[in-house]
């Protein structure tokens, strides 16, 4: 998967953020007292690939990180049994004992900020400490599979050295109201036309405890009109040869309603749908069968 031209300036951004993280824990500096803050946010409205993008940073030749994606209000800290899951902890430690470089993502980051449910309390201070280098105190490293022979220093070492944090989220209500108001004429021609999303942005949308501790904003652009048709080119040139013709003409019908209504890529899927439910008759690939005269 290659970067599409609206991706572009946003994966720069973060791939060179995470190159220096990762030359600054194997270089000279790596012990200087003022500590660097490399935790970085993607801000995108809905439907433009941010989690594609995170994957983009860490397939990036620059980067050649593993990626872990934990969904930030389905995150079940430490202590919380009888959930149908692990605890999302134990899941981010073995990633980490097995993987040299990791891209930790965070999604939904705006969705755990309401500070009267004690359930967003509990996650928020897990993610503080994995943020700041630490795991909880529940982490316990005997059930843990993965982990063989590591201490829990051994494993907070890693945490603080090979991790770089990469939250994405909508925030969809800043790009809502921004789109509303110049729409319906709300702001006055004195008004500053800023698109720039700002820490204060974050302070509105997050506790200011959580934002504080990400160092950095970058936004992945809102989908132009040339930004549809290039994505529908590329989404095309990778079916099979007899879905094409159809999936061009799906998206002939529905890119003009897709700019209007900002689906962003989400109009694609809707496109290939369409295709799948109108082929005249599926094509049935026969499973593959060995025996032991065909080894």
């Amino acid at each position: 998967m290659k970067p599409l031209d609206f991706q572009k300036p946003a994966l720069a951004e973060i791939v060179a953020r995470v190159r220096a993280f990762f030359a600054f824990h194997a270089g000279e500096f790596r012990d200087i007292t003022i500590r660097p803050r490399w935790a970085t946010i993607l801000v995108a409205p809905t439907g433009v690939g941010k989690t594609a993008t995170a994957a983009l940073v860490a397939s990036d030749p620059a980067v050649r990180a593993s990626m872990l994606r934990v969904s930030a209000p389905s995150y079940m800290p430490c202590g919380a049994h009888n959930r149908g899951t692990k605890e999302t902890i134990s899941v981010i430690a073995q990633h980490i004992a097995k993987h040299k470089k990791t891209i930790l993502v965070i999604d939904e980051l705006e969705k755990i900020n309401d500070m009267e449910n004690p359930w967003h309390g509990y996650i928020r201070n897990e993610l503080y400490d994995l943020i700041g280098g630490e795991f909880s105190t529940g982490l316990n490293l005997p059930d843990m599979d993965d982990c063989p022979g590591l201490t829990i220093d051994e494993l907070t070492k890693k945490l603080q050295t090979t991790v770089f944090f990469l939250a994405i989220g909508t925030f969809q209500s800043w790009f809502d109201d921004k789109r509303s108001r110049r729409t319906i004429g709300f702001a006055g021609k004195n008004d500053p036309q800023n698109d720039e999303f700002t820490a204060d942005t974050i302070a509105q949308r997050l506790p200011r405890e959580l934002g504080n501790r990400f160092g950095k904003i970058v936004r992945l652009s809102e989908l132009q009109e040339h930004d549809y048709y290039q994505i529908a080119r590329e989404a095309e040139a990778q079916l099979p040869e007899r879905m094409r013709q159809l999936f061009r003409k799906e998206v002939s019908q529905r890119i003009e309603t897709a700019i209007l209504e900002k689906k962003g890529v989400r109009f694609l899927e809707e496109a290939v749908t369409a295709v799948l439910i109108s082929l005249p008759e599926p094509v049935i690939i026969p499973p593959i069968t060995l025996t032991l005269d065909d080894l």
